[in-house]
């Protein structure tokens, strides 16, 4: 921490102190600036965290929907004044020990934000990002491969159609085509009409080919100004040298200016609308119970902080759980399989909203949903809310606080993301992250008098700013559209003469080139093998037993929160029984348990813990590819005073789980079923990776049929049931509890402060000594698995292509483990990205072996290729083994590989890692040899490697692809022999 007293009023590197607030629940101090000469604002949260975060954004506010913020995003990051390369920013990700780094569109502001535990990294990571941020190159050739442009379909015919690519096109494509996604945006539409949020930020497909690249450069010039800007920094960092930099590298160089950014009222409607879109749904795909519904009002100013916090309260008690009204009721009507995505509170924007729905459901039933939302309303607002559910509502806002979040993202960017908001509307960045004085304010309010039925009425039922949306699939959009993109592009190619043809062609090529060229990036800063840690930061366990059950306790600073995971072998689990094993973790928590309903259960779990989830596992062994652990994981946090609450619950979800309520297992069940449905779109590589890697191991397929194409295909078997015909799942349920839910099976581990260990001990005694405990028949053993390798294309309503390749390979302990994981950085960095994100125009270009599965893979994200890509991965694969990379390109892959496995997690998340590790027998010791191995791979084994395991396998490698029916089977008639076996989801 820094030796300076940052008072209001200090000056330093052209940085005047505004304010400096403790934030005692967050362990941190806020300290905010202001840059004198331009008006630059910054924030610095300064806590004891090595993993520092820096991030510049711009309040950035289209007025159309050509996507031209997002495609400003991308290019941006695509060379700039002093690191004047084609891509600086996945040269970096190669260069770096980041632990995070990305730039993010949201409607009205742009974010570059990264994160290191590297000081020399940090520093480095912050001239890149300084100086794409404000002195990009903004070349014309990176706009037309981020964004759009027209290519000759043919370039060897210069007659031949025209076509349009581009990375941002291809991502928008897939974007919009997910029904959840669209939703949103269309909700979006029709809450704002007048604003910037009423456009499509990220890009509408049909509008993105009008933007221009001299429009694209004056968005920059406009909002991509100090004066428009707002840095934060966060860590143990020394803020003066984050001033000096900031100050040194780009603001000294701007004066004032005047940023008219500010996103004005939205015109208030004079009453409710309804409106009706559609969404694009193959037409071999039923179009039964596909449709969305969504009532949403625009409430309060961002600006009002109590007022947005007590609507996120009434939010949480209208729709927090089962037993919530507005949720019951909403599902109870059995009009929809689940609420519809985005259903809550939302207070991202300057003026809020709330929104209420279902999903799975019909469109002539929109009127009785509205009205199953308004009634419920009007009763809540007559009758109010018990005092203990306002209590558990307060305490869940409380508990996601103080809890230290870090395993998806950096803690510090979710702090960030919380106060960007306000800060940028109101100038107000401390108040979001001050909660305790507002629900205090709560309390007291809602103790003397009917504080949430005035909020409901206020915001709500008295509210005409209403629109009630219907998201409705049409089978034939998708057709509609690709015949007005085929229509608009033949009049761009008639409209061409033969010297615009050649235009473009010669612009392509020079694409092309530039795309090819070898580039001098000893522009750009790197670093050492020196700078790589050592060894691995160890997290120690204290092991011991607790009423004769094995316990690993892990000392973190959880910030008074206590985490439960158990781990319950399904070893023998019956092969009847094993598929329904991710149902019954879904429904395990949301059916009623030892006397009490479901909405008796939810209310607790609500009231006293920050959940309790279950879920299944595959722990593979480090010693062999098909030796491997299938878990049932069962987990619960609470606050530390609450931890007694927290295992009486769990001893009654352990010892008398109740499935008897056919009604509530339907409901459960469509709303898995719509979950997993809604997956697809935006995970649809994953699916696809799943499904090929299935057929090359034991731990591979149980994983697949847990949580791939198998459970979406089950899920909705059974979601097609009538509650009447739920007795055999039923049952089925019951048997996996009987089998699972025993004392004998449990292993566990307790995360917390040390300090609460000693409180904790007896309530967790007392539950694993109420666990039933039976010897249990065993399952028949499963004889050796012989790997048979598929090619499956899975056809699903997609306007682009999810392209995967799947070796198997080899387990953790063999001598090649440490050089696939570098070849996987390798082929991604120096092949994959160029080849198939840059040429390609896919959203993204992947390779990855996990040394824990023994699995390689190769995938393509949002990819307007499928037969091209397939012969992309030969390439790439002949390119890696003929050795054609430098030293320096080698050295990048192994700095990337230790980004990737240093990367910190949450305090909850590390002790919930080094048990998995201890269970699967993962030692420190071989984590830290491993180390030493990915160190030492040189170009010989990379080479090596990928001969051996990529192209002598190849015949043995296994397919998996996710598109729409038709691009699979025009892709099949050129792979002849080698097609693919199609299939429905």
């Amino acid at each position: 921490m820094s030796a300076i007293r940052w008072e209001p009023g200090l000056k330093l590197h052209g940085f005047a102190v505004t304010a400096h607030t403790p934030l005692p629940e967050l362990n941190a101090e806020l300290i905010e600036l202001r840059h004198e000469v331009t008006g630059a604002r910054m924030v610095h949260l300064a806590a004891e965290d090595d993993n520092n975060l820096f991030a510049v954004g711009f309040h950035t506010t289209p007025h159309d929907s050509t996507g031209v913020a997002h495609i400003l995003e991308h290019t941006v990051l695509c060379g700039s004044e002093h690191f004047p390369v084609r891509d600086p920013f996945f040269s970096m990700l190669k260069r770096s020990l980041n632990t995070f780094m990305n730039a993010f569109t949201a409607s009205d502001w742009t974010l570059y934000p990264f994160s290191s535990q590297n000081r020399k990294d940090f520093f480095n990571l912050m001239d890149i990002y300084l100086d794409a941020a404000f002195f990009p190159r903004l070349l014309e050739r990176d706009f037309h491969q981020e964004g759009h442009r027209l290519e000759l379909a043919d370039p060897a015919d210069p007659d031949s159609a025209v076509v349009f690519k581009g990375v941002v096109y291809n991502e928008m494509k897939g974007a919009m085509a997910d029904p959840s996604s669209l939703l949103a945006r269309r909700l979006n539409r029709a809450l704002y009409p007048t604003t910037t949020y009423g456009h499509n930020s990220g890009g509408e497909p049909a509008a993105i080919p009008d933007l221009s690249w001299e429009q694209l450069r004056a968005f920059h010039a406009t909002y991509y100004h100090p004066a428009n800007a707002y840095f934060c920094t966060y860590g143990n960092l020394p803020l003066e040298e984050h001033l000096r930099v900031v100050e040194e590298k780009a603001l000294s160089r701007f004066g004032p200016k005047a940023v008219d950014s500010a996103v004005p009222d939205e015109v208030r409607f004079e009453s409710p609308k309804r409106l009706i879109e559609t969404f694009p749904l193959a037409s071999e795909e039923s179009q039964e119970r596909r449709s969305m519904v969504q009532v949403a009002w625009l409430t309060c100013p961002i600006s009002d902080s109590f007022e947005r916090t007590a609507l996120s309260l009434l939010s949480n008690l209208l729709l927090g759980n089962p037993a919530a009204p507005l949720h019951k009721a909403l599902l109870d009507s059995k009009l929809g399989q689940n609420l519809a995505p985005g259903t809550g509170y939302h207070d991202d924007n300057r003026e809020t909203f709330f929104a209420a729905g279902l999903q799975g459901t019909e469109p002539e039933e929109a009127e009785k949903i509205e009205k199953i939302v308004i009634d419920t309303l009007e009763k809540a607002a007559q009758e109010g809310f018990p005092a203990e559910r306002i209590e558990a509502a307060l305490h869940q806002m409380e508990f996601a606080h103080r809890e230290v979040t870090g395993d998806q993202y950096p803690y510090a960017l979710v702090l960030l993301m919380r106060l960007l908001g306000p800060w940028i509307h109101a100038g107000d960045p401390v108040t979001p992250l001050l909660l305790d004085q507002d629900l205090e304010r709560v309390r007291k309010e809602a103790a003397q008098g009917p504080f949430f039925q005035e909020l409901i009425r206020r915001h709500l039922l008295g509210n005409s700013h209403r629109v009630t949306l219907t998201l409705r699939p049409d089978p034939g959009q998708a057709e509609r559209e690709e015949a007005e993109t085929a229509a608009r592009l033949e009049t761009l190619g008639a409209a061409l003469c033969a010297e615009d043809r050649q235009r473009i062609r010669a612009e392509a090529e020079e694409l092309q080139r530039s795309q090819e060229a070898e580039e001098d990036l000893s522009v750009l800063p790197t670093l050492e093998f020196s700078d790589i840690p050592e060894e691995e930061r160890p997290v120690r366990a204290l092991a011991g037993k607790e009423s004769g059950t094995p316990v690993h306790w892990f000392d973190q600073p959880t910030n008074g929160i206590v985490y439960f995971t158990s781990h319950l072998s399904t070893r023998d689990l019956p092969e009847d029984l094993r598929p329904y094993a991710p149902l019954f973790c879904a429904t395990l928590t949301q059916v009623g348990a030892a006397g009490h309903d479901y909405m008796e259960m939810a209310e607790r779990m609500t009231a006293a813990t920050g959940g309790i989830r279950a879920g299944t596992s595959v722990l593979e062994s480090p010693g062999g590819l098909d030796d491997f652990a299938p878990l049932l994981e069962v987990k619960g946090k609470a606050l530390r005073r609450n931890g007694e609450k927290l295992f009486d619950i769990l001893e009654d979800i352990f010892t008398a789980p109740d499935f008897s309520d056919l009604e509530r297992l339907h409901t459960v069940f469509n709303q898995i079923k719509t979950n997993l449905e809604n997956s697809i779109p935006g995970a649809g590589h994953r699916y696809a990776a799943r499904a090929a890697a299935a057929s090359l191991s034991a731990g591979a397929s149980q994983r697949e049929e847990w949580s791939g194409v198998s459970l979406v295909r089950l899920a909705k078997q059974v979601a097609a049931l009538a509650p009447g015909e739920l007795a055999e799942v039923a049952g089925k349920l019951r048997a996996i509890g009987e089998r699972l839910l025993d004392g004998g099976l449990i292993r566990c581990a307790l995360t917390a402060e040390a300090r609460a260990f000693d409180s904790v001990r007896p309530s967790l005694g007392a539950f694993l000594k109420a666990l039933p405990r039976g010897a249990k028949e065993a399952a028949a053993a499963a004889g050796p698995f012989a790997p048979r390798p598929l090619r499956t294309g899975w056809a699903a309503s997609l306007p682009v292509n999810y392209v995967t390749r799947v070796f198997r390979a080899v387990p953790l302990v063999h001598p090649d483990s440490p050089a696939l994981m570098v070849l996987s950085r390798l082929l991604r960095a120096g092949y994959l990205h160029r080849e198939i994100r840059e040429k390609g125009g896919a959203y993204g270009g992947l390779a990855s072996f996990d040394p824990e599965t023994g699995l390689f893979s190769m995938l393509s994200y949002r990819d307007p290729h499928l037969i091209r890509t397939l012969q992309v991965y030969r390439d790439a694969a002949e390119w890696a083994a003929s050795g054609d990379f430098t030293d320096e390109a080698v050295k990048e892959a192994v700095l990337s590989v230790f980004s990737e496995i240093d990367r910190p997690l949450s305090p909850g998340g590390r002790g919930n890692r080094e048990f998995a590790h201890i269970r699967q027998g993962l030692s420190l010791e071989m984590r830290q040899s491993l180390r030493g191995k990915i160190l030492a791979v040189d170009a010989g084994s990379l080479r090596r490697a990928a001969e051996r395991h990529l192209l002598a396998q190849w015949p043995q490698s296994a397919v998996g692809v996710m598109a729409g029916e038709e691009a699979l089977r025009r892709a099949n008639e050129e792979l002849g022999d080698e097609g693919l076996r199609i299939e429905r989801i």
